[in-house]
């Protein structure tokens, strides 16, 4: 799976899955019928009330065992995926947005939350950009090495070309290597868990209620992208998705604007 480029949270979550059916019959997952299988599903679903999400990532990771070490196509296609429910994804308005952006205690927080705000990055992705992803000309930035091992080039506007210039000025000299770096670690790239704080700090300060990390920024950019006359293509190509179902999931929580409101009866009397 590292290999494979696969995420580490990923990697953690499917090793997870196999350890703990091995624990519990204390057998390898090979040796197990269909019907143990099933029970143990069951039993983690069930006993160890563990949510429909959770049980799916089990299943995924017992799945990939099956089809990628053990070789048995016949107990991949047995096991069958659980029906996980569909949690609400929070989502900002632009007012919350802009007190969001107001609350930030200097350039570099300021910038954080733009870049995820404006392209829908990933936590992983922005933490990895350095100076020389970013094209000032055409102004777009290269996402290298995404998920899947993608790469893809996203547009930005004029407010984060500003907010990147003062930000620049500000530090004086940017490592080559890292665009945001470490406070604690000069040189090194700005963590993950940097970029949590960072927005959970904004959030504190601004005064917004709902609970809002790092993610919720990017959903807000393909609500809004949608919002403001994007289309569904091209969002799925800037958000990276290999599956245009996907990116559908941002429809039920967007208002794609159009002509006025049309009503199929008075258009059939017509």
């Amino acid at each position: 799976m590292a290999l494979a480029n696969n995420a580490w949270a990923t990697r953690q979550n499917y090793l997870r899955g196999v350890r703990c059916l091995m624990l519990h019959f204390n057998k390898r997952p090979e040796d197990c019928s269909v019907d143990e299988l099933k029970a143990y599903l069951v039993h983690t679903r069930d006993v160890q009330q563990l949510s429909s999400s959770s049980v799916n990532l089990r299943v995924c990771g017992l799945k990939y065992y099956f089809r990628e070490v053990a070789h048995r196509l016949d107990l991949v296609v047995s096991i069958p995926n659980p029906r996980h429910q569909k949690y609400f994804t929070e989502i900002l308005n632009t007012q919350e947005v802009l007190r969001l952006f107001g609350a930030c205690r200097d350039m570099r927080q300021l910038l954080v939350l733009q870049l995820i705000y404006e392209t829908g990055m990933r936590v992983r992705e922005v933490v990895r950009l350095r100076t020389a992803d970013f094209d000032k000309q055409l102004r777009t930035v290269t996402i290298h090495n995404s998920k899947g091992r993608k790469t893809r080039t996203v547009p930005y506007g004029e407010t984060l070309r500003q907010t990147l210039r003062q930000y620049c000025k500000a530090r004086g000299s940017v490592p080559p290597n890292t665009l945001l770096e470490s406070i604690k670690e000069p040189g090194q790239p700005l963590s993950q868990r940097g970029v949590q704080y960072i927005v959970r700090d904004a959030v504190k300060r601004s005064g917004i209620s709902k609970r809002i990390h790092p993610h919720t920024l990017r959903h807000t950019f393909a609500v809004h992208y949608l919002n403001f006359g994007g289309t569904l293509p091209q969002l799925q190509q800037l958000l990276g998705h290999e599956y245009i179902t996907t990116t559908l999931h941002y429809l039920k929580y967007a208002h794609i604007p159009g002509r006025d409101a049309l009503s199929v009866l008075d258009t059939l009397k017509q």
